[in-house]
């Protein structure tokens, strides 16, 4: 993706930052080699740099579910997703995913109001949990 858009500075959920013109992947090394650059050419120390940046709460629930992709796919948890990002605004950040290795959804919300992601979890967690429950009942 970051090739197609011309991007050089790219960043995953996990952490990652992807510098393309050194890698195509993330690089705990050369990102802090990145960082030390920025420091000594601005002439800052690492608190400095630090204090620029805002700090928000992020919460990270899972739910275990053995059909995680079916489940995903489901109208109700779709718009229940959609809803819960309007809430959090264009400055929050709202992440809803099967995992790659386990029997599990994450979901993950990260904004300026600890209330307002506790709320978005909870209706989202409510959706995915009464489907479920619908298709047990169904089968």
């Amino acid at each position: 993706k970051m090739k197609e858009t011309g991007c050089i500075l790219g960043g995953e959920q996990s952490g990652h930052i992807i510098f393309l013109e050194h890698a195509t992947t993330g690089d705990g090394l050369l990102t802090s080699l990145k960082l030390v650059e920025v420091l000594k050419r601005n002439d800052l120390r690492l608190s400095e740099l630090a204090r620029e940046m805002d700090k928000y709460p992020q919460i990270l629930v899972n739910i275990k579910i053995e059909n995680k992709e079916q489940i995903m796919s489901h109208e109700a948890i779709i718009k229940s997703i959609n809803q819960g990002q309007d809430k959090l605004g264009e400055w929050g950040k709202l992440v809803v995913r099967p995992s790659g290795t386990e029997p599990l959804v994450r979901i993950m919300a990260q904004g300026a109001n600890k209330n307002i992601l506790e709320e978005v979890i909870q209706e989202i967690r409510q959706t995915i949990e009464e489907v479920i429950e619908k298709r047990q009942v169904l089968e």
